[in-house]
């Protein structure tokens, strides 16, 4: 009897939940108008699917009639900015916003990030679900004001970096820059081509992208052994100087 207590009140608050959400996002007018054809989502528990249940039946009003500014939240319940920030960045690069500034940033409980972009809609939320899932990142609820406000929690998301393995591995980036996955080695070994001068400039974060170290050589190198510090988890390789100094790539290969 309690058991069946129990999984009644959860129902209720799962529709009131959503409900209320639903109403955030449509609009008191149309959820109103349109509450028969919303019945089959009052208590779905997948936000995803009442995202897209909202889109495919024509409810998911996100288009203006002319370019603005909008201004979406993102509250980060796991609290790590520098981590939080970077997968957000790339998310929204992904989905092809790449002109953008925060305009409001608050830490405390939680970390929470206000953008300002220029766009003809709102950020497609299904879209956005979808892309920042693939980051291992869950969103847990959605409100609608002016603008959307998105609660996520980012706790197991890892970074699209490459994993250092045993085996020399050729790397190719015409921006310069890689982002490597330590995947457990304590040494590391980085060659450069033999027409660059590169001038190292290499940092070591822990999982939440808090820097452990910093290695900066003002003398050019061709190759170079790195001890690799015991909590880190990414490796960020540049140059001290510019990005043409190691154009042509660099070697590298993990060592335990």
């Amino acid at each position: 009897m309690k058991k069946i207590i129990f999984l009644l009140t959860l129902s209720l608050i799962l529709f009131a939940d959503n409900s209320k959400m639903i109403k955030s996002i449509i609009g008191t007018e149309k959820f109103i108008t349109y509450k028969e054809l919303l019945e089959p989502v009052m208590n779905e528990p997948s936000l995803l699917k009442t995202l897209q249940y909202l889109q495919n039946n024509g409810l998911l009003d996100i288009f203006f009639d002319s370019p603005r500014l909008i201004h979406p939240t993102f509250v980060f319940k796991d609290n790590h900015p520098v981590f939080n920030t970077k997968i957000l960045y790339n998310v929204l690069n992904y989905m092809g916003y790449f002109y953008f500034y925060p305009v409001n940033i608050e830490k405390s409980d939680n970390y929470k990030i206000t953008l300002e972009m220029k766009s003809t809609h709102h950020i497609d939320p299904v879209l956005f679900i979808k892309s920042i899932n693939q980051k291992g990142c869950q969103v847990n609820s959605i409100q609608k004001q002016k603008n959307f406000i998105f609660v996520l929690n980012c706790e197991n998301a890892k970074l699209n970096a490459l994993k250092v393995i045993n085996k020399k591995t050729k790397l190719i980036n015409a921006k310069g820059i890689y982002w490597l996955n330590s995947n457990g080695f304590k040494k590391m070994l980085i060659t450069t081509s033999k027409l660059d001068k590169w001038y190292p400039y290499i940092v070591f974060f822990d999982k939440n992208l808090n820097i452990l170290n910093i290695i900066a050589k003002e003398n050019s190198q061709k190759t170079i052994y790195l001890d690799i510090p015991q909590e880190c988890a990414y490796i960020k390789i540049s140059d001290n100087y510019s990005k043409t100094n190691f154009k042509r790539g660099i070697i590298i290969k993990g060592i335990k």
